[in-house]
């Protein structure tokens, strides 16, 4: 059960290997709950020193003026989703953007840091026609032979896949830089198996490698899958699956036989062990439930839980072992967060849900709402211990869109996210359509309990806020992509690159 110390900034807990889970279910004292109701009145305020970090602007350059902005069921954007894993890449000294233009084409962007500028590659042989955000773009780039790989339009879909010639990454000044780079868009990784998908992720291996992950099937119904890069000779092979809908499910909204995985990410730690995080959504009525975490050490082809025992196959929602936290589909957790791994090995996640004193605070109650009303919403820090016990804290802020966490070499943590405006609508009731880009910060020596806003930089901006993990962990700066709002629908906007160095004095 979560454990509460009183402190100004929120709560805490632990859990203990072969315990019960963390509950946000529980009841906290008086004081806990008069001080968030305080927190609703105090607004974000920016700040450019906090504790012993300081965060500098060093950069805003221009990717292009007239990024593609939609309207559909969704919202939107189209540029800047949680769920893209990557849509910015540092490669080589050279950092590389995926987009929609103004005239719905795939675009690539590269520039040479740090103040080069950008050269963009536009495919017109492909027309963008859909008006629904989950159909971004996904971008990876292998070490081992300097492909860079595009994933993009897909929401249930044929997979449309395109790949550069090897070396385009690693030799960027030995190059021409256009469409001529990259084959053509096919259908299939493994050579005769097409396939359909959502959600594609690229990500590194420890070696230089690259894989592919993808959900085969539907929200509520569906299996993710991994597929292996080979460098040598330039194809994919060895597709599986990671996690799996199977197992039987119930709570206070009924009965579920069917689900699907939301991540929050796949990243790789010390010693080559690929950890993940994940919520599940039910076939059946509600929002999503639970987090889960399982990693591996053979690079996704057996998994292990929490108490480091292996699982007999792909995780299902019956899995021993693998819920950490519980978390009801009645305090509107929302999926796809973000989450990153320190350089001891413990996990980070940091995702957005209510609790009964934001709910009652904001006038609701739990499953009043899907999604939780926007004014109870809190972001919540989850860590787990080299020990296997997991950590909980509440932020006192609101949220706004969903976040992503980066570690430093220090293990200090930084949170990325685009807050609540005021007049900001919501889109499918869950997202804002306009908003600020915040950085907030906890240090280690705290154990990531003094949580603060350290940048607020003003919009509005309309995508969620996506940083360049690659460039992090070679440089510790922080390049994010915004996308400013459009004052009407389907106006094009900018879309730019910020950079920030972040110091520990």
């Amino acid at each position: 059960m979560i454990g509460r110390d009183g402190s100004l900034w929120g709560h805490r807990g632990t859990m203990p290997i072969g315990s019960q889970p963390l509950s946000v279910e529980d009841p906290v004292k008086l004081f806990n709950k008069l001080i968030g109701i305080l927190f609703l009145m105090i607004p974000i305020v920016a700040s450019t020193v906090w504790a012993d970090v300081r965060i500098t602007k060093i950069g805003d350059s221009l990717v292009d003026t007239n990024a593609l902005t939609i309207q559909g069921g969704f919202g939107q954007c189209i540029n800047g989703l949680s769920f893209q894993q990557d849509a910015v890449v540092t490669h080589a000294e050279h950092q590389y953007v995926a987009y929609y233009d103004a005239n719905r084409q795939v675009c690539l962007a590269r520039k040479k840091l740090p103040t080069g500028d950008w050269r963009t590659i536009h495919f017109a042989d492909y027309d963008f026609k859909s008006n629904d955000a989950h159909n971004t773009i996904s971008m990876g780039i292998c070490p081992k032979d300097g492909t860079i790989h595009l994933a993009f339009d897909h929401h249930g879909h044929r997979l449309h896949y395109r790949a550069s010639r090897k070396g385009a990454a690693s030799d960027p000044e030995g190059i021409t830089w256009d469409a001529s780079l990259f084959g053509p868009i096919t259908s299939e990784l493994e050579k005769g198996k097409p396939i359909s998908i959502t959600y594609p992720r690229f990500w590194q291996t420890p070696d230089g490698g690259l894989q592919f992950c993808y959900r085969q099937g539907g929200s509520g119904n569906g299996d993710r899958m991994l597929v292996n890069y080979d460098a040598e000779t330039g194809t994919w092979g060895n597709t599986r699956q990671i996690d799996s809908r199977e197992g039987l499910f119930r709570d206070s909204f009924g009965e579920s036989r069917s689900r699907c995985s939301y991540p929050n990410g796949y990243n790789y730690g010390p010693r080559g062990k690929l950890h993940v995080t994940w919520v599940w959504r039910e076939s059946s009525q509600g929002s999503n439930h639970d987090l889960m975490y399982a990693y591996s050490e053979d690079q996704g082809k057996t998994w292990l839980n929490n108490a480091g025992e292996h699982l007999p196959g792909p995780p299902h929602v019956n899995s021993p072992g693998i819920t950490v936290a519980r978390v009801s589909r009645a305090y509107g957790l929302m999926n796809t967060h973000g989450q990153a791994v320190d350089s001891q090995g413990r996990i980070h996640v940091v995702m957005w849900h209510c609790t009964d004193e934001t709910l009652q605070a904001a006038g609701s109650k739990p499953g009043e709402h899907r999604w939780g009303p926007p004014q109870a919403r809190r972001y919540h820090h989850y860590w787990r211990g080299r020990d296997g016990r997991w950590h909980h804290r509440e932020l006192p802020w609101v949220a706004g869109n969903r976040p992503k966490i980066f570690m430093d070499r220090c293990d200090n943590a930084y949170m990325i996210f685009g807050t609540k405006r005021q007049s900001a609508k919501l889109a499918d009731g869950h997202l804002h359509s306009a908003g600020d880009l915040v950085v907030a910060a906890a240090t280690a020596a705290s154990k990531w309990e003094d949580w603060k806003v350290i940048h607020l930089e003003k919009g509005p901006f309309v995508n969620e806020m996506l940083g360049d993990i690659h460039r992090w962990k070679k440089e510790g700066i922080l390049s994010i992509m915004v996308q400013e709002s459009p004052k009407k629908a389907h106006e094009a906007t900018p879309l730019r690159i910020l950079d920030f160095s972040l110091d520990k004095r």
